[in-house]
């Protein structure tokens, strides 16, 4: 959508089409953001076809795998083109694998940060920035939720534009899963801990780098160990989207946060879907959410690096 509106802006310019100059201010600020906004949530949820298209990524990257294994995938765009992200883990180092769509292969594999802080868990996307959570998966006492402008190129240099520091008894401060959400002022990011046993929901704002704890969420005994956690809204309410592997099978379980006029957690449980994943793809790995155009998408990915990656998109029928 976004380079079927930059081509026809371009044409006008070229004198293809004319248009009174009064236009072309509406053309360029009717481009829409990268968000996660739609009309209705759990409609666009109950939407998704549980069957997948698979693609096959070429990888001619050594990513490192001892140890670890793909955590997240999130959709960006940069300079036109489509990204997928892939967070992992590994033995000695955090990182971020990107592909390139068009191509459907690999392009560049970002360190994040190395020992202690090894461990990048799921992810999320939202309006430029990046929210990844990068812990010490060995002692679990000590984690970063860190957000990273991809525009400006902090995600290419490794320069988290905020970083939140987290520190405790063992398992209570790690950052498993982070969830990102742009608001009229600033970002909605939900942290979550090891097992997501633990939410907590964070303001924050990264053009100053300020950022401040809202609530802490414990999880009922019955929820799942999600492996990744992302934030969507629509015009009245901001939900989650917990996802996890059930036997062979990929489930995505869809909560109800918050009002958005007023944020207060409510944390209900509304809805279940499964997904049969193809060719390796597992939840247990990477598994995430994108928004485009209105419609719902849910991305996910096999657990390790290979010369050939499995992805499978599930898309709204």
């Amino acid at each position: 959508m976004i380079q079927r509106k930059a081509a026809f802006f371009f044409r006008c310019l070229k004198g293809t089409f004319r248009l009174p100059h009064f236009v072309i201010p509406l053309l360029l600020c009717s481009f829409p953001t990268w968000s996660q906004k739609v009309k209705n949530v759990p409609e666009a949820f109950s939407a998704i076809d549980p069957s997948p298209t698979t693609i096959h990524i070429r990888n001619t990257l050594d990513v490192p795998t001892e140890n670890g294994h793909f955590q997240g995938i999130q959709v960006m765009e940069t300079q036109g083109r489509k990204k997928l992200l892939v967070s992992g883990s590994s033995l000695h180092r955090s990182y971020i694998l990107q592909v390139d769509m068009e191509r459907q292969e690999t392009d560049t594999l970002i360190t994040l940060m190395k020992d202690p802080f090894r461990h990048a868990g799921g992810i999320q996307v939202s309006n430029g920035y990046l929210a990844v959570g990068i812990e010490d998966n060995f002692k679990k006492t000590s984690a970063k939720a860190c957000l990273y402008n991809y525009r400006n190129g902090n995600l290419y240099k490794s320069i988290p534009d905020v970083i939140i520091d987290r520190t405790g008894e063992v398992k209570r401060p790690t950052t498993g899963a982070t969830g990102l959400l742009a608001r009229e002022k600033g970002y909605l990011m939900v942290v979550a801990n090891w097992d997501s046993r633990i939410w907590d929901f964070y303001s924050v704002e990264p053009e100053n780098g300020k950022y401040r704890l809202l609530k802490s969420f414990e999880a009922p005994d019955d929820w799942a160990s999600y492996q990744s956690i992302n934030l969507i809204m629509d015009e009245k309410d901001i939900y989650a989207i917990g996802f996890h592997q059930e036997m062979k099978t990929g489930r995505a379980d869809l909560i109800h946060v918050s009002s958005v006029d007023h944020f207060e957690p409510q944390m209900k449980k509304i809805g279940t879907k499964f997904f049969n994943c193809t060719n390796g793809v597992d939840f247990i790995g990477a598994a995430g959410l994108e928004v485009e155009d209105d419609e719902m998408h849910i991305w996910a990915t096999q657990k390790n690096a290979s010369d050939h990656i499995a992805v499978n998109q599930f898309s709204q029928k």
